[in-house]
């Protein structure tokens, strides 16, 4: 059964082979325009300008230029009389670019007549400027038309829109080899597995959320129901500013460090943080601020993991502040509420230090810095800088100073995802003058683990570009690393801490709103993937719930907090992998690509294997996994997250366009045998796949017996 959808196919899809027939008398393809318009058609374009022979772009020698003057304005394209039949056909695919900047906000319609008003139900679509983009709109999607006259491609906000372009317009036709792909999948399931961390579940929690935020019954509800492991607290840059005592208090003192510019009254203290965890059920990773002093840092361990008859005495900092006990901190907990330690046992000194702004940290600072710390050197983050009152505490102190609170715990130093060497001369955004390789040198054994934030993009890529990137951009960085650490560290090969990632590293610069886009589900699905793979520990996403750019519009957020916690494409990523299991296995795909297809297979329990499949086209894909070393099945369940585009700004999970807070609607059933088992992967869409064997400890017939019960 086909669904009526619209598909967005991205640059690179390879389109098949077609019959190159205007108006065919059996079921082909029909092509109305490539780079000049079919013999048959004509343009019945209304109040636009029109140029058929346009040069650049183009996806190949020309394309339409278009140019909409007037509101409701359109391309229109008119087969001659007597038109084509609508039963014979599935669909019409054709490319738009959006032009030089912004979205062209457009509609597809189809004209069964002549004198059709308005013609078919439209199908509302939006062209990103500077990518082609193809859409592919179901015929079933546009109330299934019985006959075809006119293809219109118009205005849908009321207003004249610049210039965009269009090319490669075909019908479909429902034998077309464009409608189906094919792949098959071989599991190995008697072989060796690569372990799979649940910190690979990560995010992060900004503290300008508040209070409020924080308490929401909803906010609880569904990010606890993401399957989310992990939060990394107080929030990226704010960290560094961010005095956990002042904050806490709700009061600035001068003996400790202020809870950042004014945020004292307002912002999310250590205690609501705790809270949201509690109500959650996740870890918490605590940034700590490297202005202020290691036994202030200190003193952060023992208010979260300490216990309040502690009476270990922390002592007085370097700026002469006493800080007395572990348990009077950890007596500040219990009176917040909370008998128990949090027992938060990863720590990070700092956030993206390396961007200290120049006038705060040092000659090797660039113009562009951010962060509002003291160096961007990183022999001096690790080693301190300065003497007396006005020292700055290096890595090595405020380590040494929290792991005497709570020896169990890891301190983190940060990184750079491209260490470079020590010896850099000139700092660039490739190497920060060798951050990465001098703390890596610097550190030592003492290195718990290396904190990195390598976002994939600056500036706004192609689609096609970001669904290639997870395969491409995560292995070169992991490589880098582990050679800096054999050059720098003697061949020890500290944990890779990736603390924060998305799409763009600068919100300012998604103009698109990618972020929020469907586009942005695979991408995370297929770089969790990729992480598994690679071996690295803590994945953590920016972030849960974040707040619109007030330029672009967009969010980083899993959730969006001034929608009553709309929860963004993305987020429907993380309850398939918290069933995927806990192991990887190896597997082979052909014939297609991973730039049409990622798959990655698990281990959930000893009687169920896990397939998860990353469908990154178009267009339906028939997915056949055979298994080895397991079996036989008794069948499956599919948990689904699908979108009708790449740009589509919602999804649906397992059938459902508003799904529960609680994620329960159930994944549909399928029946497998021996060790085969089939599933059609619905376009743009994730699917996890568990596949059943009897369990080990039971005879076939008895476990066939007893699950019929």
């Amino acid at each position: 059964m086909r669904r009526a959808v619209i598909f967005v196919f991205p640059v690179f899809g390879a389109i098949a082979s077609l019959f190159l027939l205007a108006r065919p008398s059996h079921a082909s393809d029909v092509v109305v325009y490539t780079d000049s318009l079919s013999s048959g058609w004509q343009d019945w374009s209304w109040h636009a300008t029109v140029n058929f022979n346009n040069a650049s772009p183009a996806r190949d020698s020309r394309s339409i230029a278009m140019t909409l003057n007037q509101p409701w304005a359109g391309l229109s394209l008119r087969v001659d009389n007597p038109g084509l039949p609508g039963s014979p056909y599935e669909a019409v695919s054709f490319w738009v670019h959006g032009g030089n900047s912004g979205t062209r906000y457009l509609r597809f319609y189809i004209d069964e007549t002549d004198h059709s008003q308005p013609g078919t139900p439209a199908v509302n679509f939006d062209a990103p400027a500077g990518v082609w983009t193809q859409f592919t709109i179901s015929l079933a999607a546009l109330g299934n038309p019985v006959a075809i006259k006119r293809l219109n491609i118009a205005d849908r906000t009321g207003s004249a829109q610049p210039t965009f372009y269009v090319d490669d317009i075909r019908i479909i036709s429902r034998t077309s080899p464009l409608l189906a792909l094919a792949a098959n999948v071989t599991v190995q399931a008697n072989t060796v597995v690569t372990p799979l961390s649940p910190y690979l579940r990560a995010s992060n929690l900004p503290a300008w959320l508040g209070e409020t935020r924080l308490n929401d019954a909803t906010f609880r509800a569904r990010a606890a129901a993401s399957g989310i492991t992990l939060l990394r607290l107080p929030g990226g840059s704010w960290s560094n500013s961010y005095g956990w005592l002042s904050c806490e208090l709700r009061q600035n003192h001068p003996s400790r460090q202020p809870c950042g510019p004014g945020w004292e009254s307002w912002v999310a203290r250590p205690r609501d943080f705790i809270a949201f965890l509690k109500a959650t059920g996740m870890e918490g990773m605590w940034v700590v601020s490297p202005l202020g002093t290691s036994k202030e840092a200190a003193a952060a361990v023992a208010y979260f993991n300490g216990s309040p008859t502690d009476n270990r005495v922390i002592g007085v900092d370097l700026r002469g502040t006493d800080w007395y006990t572990v348990g009077r901190w950890a007596q500040l907990r219990v009176q917040a509420g909370f008998t128990d330690p949090v027992n938060i046992k990863r720590w990070e000194f700092g956030n993206e230090v390396y961007a200290s702004k120049p006038h705060l940290g040092g000659s090797l600072c660039q113009s562009w810095g951010w962060e509002d710390t003291w160096t961007c050197d990183g022999y001096e983050y690790v080693l301190g800088k300065g003497s007396g009152v006005t020292r700055n505490e290096g890595y090595l102190e405020f380590r040494s100073a929290m792991r005497a609170v709570d020896p169990t715990i890891q301190v983190g130093a940060v990184g750079f995802e491209w260490p470079g060497t020590p010896f850099d001369g000139q700092i660039s955004w490739q190497t920060y003058a060798g951050w990465g390789a001098r703390v890596i040198s610097a550190a030592g054994s003492a290195l718990d683990f290396y904190a990195i934030h390598p976002y994939s993009f600056f500036n706004l890529p192609s689609l096609s570009s970001i669904l290639s990137n997870p395969q491409t951009h995560w292995s070169p960085i992991v490589a880098a690393i582990n050679a800096a650490y054999d050059a720098y560290a003697g061949g020890r090969r500290a944990p890779i801490f990736v603390t924060e990632f998305n799409l763009f590293s600068v919100s300012s610069q998604d103009t698109n709103q990618l972020m929020t886009r469907a586009i942005n589900a695979l991408f995370l699905a297929d770089s969790l993937g990729q992480a598994a793979q690679l071996g690295i520990p803590l994945f953590a996403q920016w972030d849960l719930a974040n707040g619109r750019d007030s330029g672009t519009g967009t969010e980083y957020g899993l959730m969006h907090e001034d929608n009553n916690y709309y929860r963004a494409p993305q987020y429907y990523v993380y309850p398939l992998w918290t069933r995927f299991g806990s192991q990887m296995l190896p597997s082979t795909m052909t014939p297609l690509s991973t730039t049409q297809l990622s798959v990655y297979a698990g281990r959930v329990n000893s009687a169920t294997l896990s397939v998860l499949a990353i469908n990154k086209t178009g267009q339906p894909v028939d997915l056949t996994v055979t298994v080895s070393g397991f079996g036989p099945l008794t069948g499956g369940a599919a948990w689904e997250v699908k979108a009708a585009g790449l740009l589509a700004q919602s999804v649906t999970y397992n059938g459902s366009a508003n799904p529960t807070d609680g994620l329960i609607e159930p994944p549909a059933t399928f029946s497998a045998s021996g060790s085969l088992a089939s599933r059609t992967l619905a376009p743009y869409s994730i699917t996890l796949l568990h596949l059943y064997q009897p369990p080990p400890n039971l005879p076939f017939r008895a476990w066939l017996a007893s699950a019929r019960r």
